[in-house]
């Protein structure tokens, strides 16, 4: 399709304002318009498009990885539309720039050579920034006008009659109204997409967002629990040591299955210096650890998992801090991976003293826990000597990920008198209570246990098989970490980990140090990357178009087409002229056999014109075939048909 003056120019800068490629859309543009100036032109030939359509590909490539680096991964596709006419640049450039009105997309691998049949590739290139800018733009006002505004001037010089100016109106409507689906579609599959990646991590999210005030137990259903070998998040301690014990939300009060945190409200941290939070106490801890850990995707919030004793995180970039009154760190807003290091004292504990909730249990389970404190012999003569009968009295007891309870009534009574068997939700439940009938406070408290040193990481590793939950008590002036579990714990959970954990695990990895990355890239290496490409565009430009030999021309000069289709010499063309000057013309939309049978009374001929139409036809439509044996057969009719003009 012919464009008017300065029609490419234009949309290449619309495309670029729209898209955010503002300085290089109008050098890209003076480049294209510079074509209606210079009389130099390039003569390429087939091989030579398809090393241009090679350097396409590459481009290609090169905005797939700009993209990707540039976005974040819910904005990867949709960054990568809105550079689609990019692509075809290097086409576009090629064809103005040459004696041929089309162009050969293809490919070389190797010896072998795969093209296709010569297109305009002005047509795509303009099809290419509609797209984009819809897909950049759908919901502006102003984008809508000036595409409008494009899809008119472009079609506006076909209109010659009233006729045409209705078939006109009615492709520019139909244009763009097609082209403003395909930009709403674009952007509705985006958010489809979005939405989609949010489901499928949401489990993660959840286990990452724990409630500081709330927290159920699978205590008393049925079925197997499974537990995922994801990684949630890594430390790295200045001096490695396992087991270690990562806490998120302590609480106190406990409805049927559910724990609660009372009093539910918070006090918001506000920062020490810049990126400095002082969470407890006063000043630095002893040891000294960073944390990396995934947050939630969609606001960047979540409850920190903390080592015993945490005072003060350093690096740590969130908008905002709330701590509970029972010493949860919850992130009001940050980025989705978040890096920090925490420095505590493992030694000392920042809870809040004993209150009433601590020695509270519930009237359903209190008959329950008395008779097995009393049948067992677990009240002891001090807190210490209480605390070493209720852990001798579990060390019996055996870990199952089965959800069962065998019989009707309290899922506790169950658990301690009959199955004595369940998960760490049951042990941590049970001992939170029976310490508190026995005077002690106590709190149910869940976070993670770390017992996996990655020597390739040099980090400790929490995946999602590692949450746990236990106990802290009040004996000695001080809260402890007491933690009643079976230690086979960690085996059973281990045992049907997946076979491709390690894939699993490597890629997670990866994700990470690319996130890493992305956060902390400037806007001087994108620069650098934009530059990089457009000089390994031009340098393989240039060796493309130096081998070849530049002719001069006029610009009034019709560009010769690199490809001429077959036929347009055949001698019927004199023979339609002399019956047209005759008073014969044939209609514009009239096929030659039609024309033919109207007019065979008043053709008269003793030579078949339907036969010569048949040669013809093969001459100008067929691909295969001997075309000078055609054309011979065709002029020697020709011939023959002149002579009985003549005589």
């Amino acid at each position: 399709m012919r464009f008017p003056p300065l029609f490419i120019g234009f949309s290449t800068i619309f495309w670029g304002f729209c898209t955010g490629w503002e300085v290089f859309s109008i050098v890209a543009a003076i480049i294209f318009e510079a074509s209606n100036i210079i009389k130099t032109r390039f003569d390429l030939q087939k091989k030579d498009f398809i090393r241009i359509s090679d350097l396409s590909s590459l481009v290609m490539f090169i905005l797939l990885f700009y993209s990707y680096v540039e976005n974040e991964p819910r904005m990867i596709f949709l960054g990568f539309i809105t550079t689609v006419p990019i692509i075809f640049m290097p086409l576009l450039f090629a064809q103005l720039f040459s004696t041929s009105d089309k162009v050969i997309i293809g490919t070389k691998w190797g010896k072998r050579t795969h093209s296709h049949a010569p297109v305009d590739i002005r047509t795509l290139y303009i099809l290419a920034i509609l797209f984009a800018t819809a897909a950049a733009n759908i919901k502006s006002v102003w984008f809508i006008a000036l595409f409008m505004l494009i899809i008119f001037v472009v079609l506006s010089g076909r209109v010659r009659d009233p006729k045409s100016l209705k078939r006109y109106l009615k492709f520019c409507f139909v244009t763009v109204f097609i082209t403003v689906f395909i930009g709403v579609t674009v952007v509705a599959g985006h958010w489809l997409i979005g939405r989609k990646m949010m489901e499928w991590y949401n489990d993660w999210y959840e286990s990452l967002s724990a409630d500081p005030f709330r927290t159920s137990t699978s205590m008393g259903e049925l079925g197997k629990m499974k537990l995922s070998g994801e990684i949630v998040f890594r430390v790295y301690p200045e001096e490695p040591s396992i087991p270690l014990y990562m806490k998120q939300s302590d609480y106190n009060v406990i409805v049927n299955n559910t724990w609660y945190s009372r009093p539910k409200k918070t006090d918001s941290i506000f920062p020490v210096n810049d990126m400095e939070w002082q969470f407890f106490g006063e000043g630095d801890g002893k040891k000294r650890s960073k944390i990396s850990i995934w947050m939630n995707k969609n606001k960047g919030e979540g409850v920190l998992p903390l080592p015993n004793g945490a005072k003060r995180a350093t690096e740590l970039d969130v908008a905002g801090i709330e701590k509970s009154v029972l010493g949860a760190i919850y992130v009001e807003e940050g980025p989705e991976l978040l890096e920090f290091v925490i420095s505590y004292d493992p030694e000392e504990s920042f809870e809040p003293l004993p209150r009433r909730s601590d020695f509270f249990v519930p009237k359903e389970e209190r008959a329950v826990i008395d008779d097995v404190m009393r049948n067992n012999g677990l009240t002891g003569a001090t807190p210490e000597e209480t605390l070493e009968n209720i852990e001798r009295f579990f060390a019996t007891f055996n870990y199952t990920l089965e959800l069962k309870n065998r019989v009707a009534g309290s899922y506790l009574a169950d658990f301690l008198n009959n199955t004595r068997e369940g998960h760490c939700e049951y042990f941590a439940t049970a001992t939170v209570l029976m310490l508190r009938s026995a005077g002690i406070a106590a709190r149910y408290r869940t976070g993670y246990m770390l017992d996996e040193y990655d020597s390739f990481e040099n980090a400790i590793i929490a995946r999602k098989r590692d949450a746990h939950a236990w106990v802290t008590a009040y004996i000695g002036d001080r809260w402890i970490n007491i933690d009643t579990t079976p230690p086979q714990w960690k085996e059973a959970d281990s045992m049907e980990k997946s076979f491709f954990e390690p894939v699993s695990d490597f890629m997670a990895w990866v994700k990470m140090k690319y996130e890493n990355y992305r956060r902390k890239k400037s806007a001087e290496f994108n620069r650098i990357l934009i530059a990089a490409a457009s000089i390994l565009t031009i340098f393989l430009m240039v060796r493309v178009y130096l081998r070849k030999r530049r002719v001069k021309k006029s610009l009034s000069d019709e560009i010769k087409p690199l490809f001429e289709a077959a036929g347009l010499n055949s001698p019927l063309y004199q023979m339609l002229d002399y019956y047209a000057e005759n008073g014969l013309t044939r209609e514009e939309s009239e096929t030659l056999r039609r024309w033919i049978e109207k007019n065979r009374e008043k053709l008269g001929e003793n030579i078949d014109l339907s036969a010569f139409v048949r040669l013809h036809e093969k001459l100008r439509f067929n691909t295969g075939g001997d075309k000078t044996a055609l054309m011979a057969a065709l002029m020697k009719e020709y011939e023959e048909w002149k002579k009985s003009k003549e005589s």
